[in-house]
């Protein structure tokens, strides 16, 4: 089943608007935790400076991510297994996060990112990635 615009199977780019929404919902969590986080910090003797750091490094991240994901979308075998392979990282993440009292956002993220990858392997995909 091919998208016929772009020659891209609807699999693929079913999995590239999953990943874009995982990336995007880890960007929102990541301003909401700083700004929570920055707020319940102020009094504290350490400072906000770790805190900022982190979120800076977590954007910058997820902009690297961000163009996995295009590249993955354009048919780049390399960053379908990058996002195989932090897939798997964050799905392990969830399984530590669920042992101590994870969230339900955790384990929606977990699933979405599971159907993406997944996704990317079916329907066509792997004819897909090795014609580009």
């Amino acid at each position: 089943m091919a998208n016929t615009t772009s020659g891209r199977p609807t699999t693929v780019t079913v999995a590239f608007v999953i990943w874009l929404i995982v990336v995007l919902a880890n960007i929102l969590s990541g301003v909401i935790s700083l700004v929570s986080g920055s707020a319940s910090d102020a009094a504290d003797s350490v400072g906000t400076a770790p805190l900022v750091g982190g979120a800076i490094f977590a954007f910058i991240l997820a902009i690297v991510e961000l163009i996995i994901v295009f590249k993955m979308r354009d048919g780049r075998n390399w960053a379908r297994i990058v996002l195989t392979v932090l897939a798997i990282l964050q799905l392990i993440g969830v399984g530590v996060g669920a042992a101590s009292g994870g969230n339900a956002f955790g384990w929606i993220g977990g699933v979405a990112v599971l159907v993406a990858t997944v996704l990317m392997y079916v329907g066509g995909a792997n004819g897909y990635f090795r014609r580009h």
